[in-house]
């Protein structure tokens, strides 16, 4: 790798962070809790939730505790559908109600993208 694929991996890296964080905020917001009220539910301090629903760089445990208390999942998404992915979470959040599982529209997704393939 050269220098200009180092900086293109470090403004992904960079986008990557913005758009998980938001989501982060967007769901704990979604499941009515204050960073707070999350942050004692997963034994983290307020200011390691505003980090990750900022530009930090969390740890995989944090992220885990975190989207589990939440009531959500990590998916692995090819980057080429990430925009649709995006999408789906977005209609999905403004449809959803707090007690509605907030993955489905992902799920329903990835179950149409399996049955195409040979």
């Amino acid at each position: 790798m050269d220098e200009a694929d180092y900086s293109l991996s470090g403004v992904i890296a960079m986008q990557a962070r913005e758009r998980f964080g938001a989501r982060m905020r967007s769901l704990r917001r979604l499941r009515g809790f204050s960073q707070a009220a999350l942050a004692e539910r997963t034994r983290r301090t307020q200011a390691r939730v505003a980090a990750v629903e900022g530009r930090g760089d969390p740890q995989l445990t944090t992220i885990l505790a975190l989207t589990e208390a939440l009531r959500a999942v990590l998916v692995p998404v090819p980057i080429e559908r990430l925009a649709e992915v995006e999408r789906l979470l977005d209609l999905n959040d403004r449809e959803a109600k707090p007690d509605e599982r907030v993955p489905s529209a992902l799920e329903e997704l990835f179950i149409a993208s399996d049955e195409d393939e040979p």
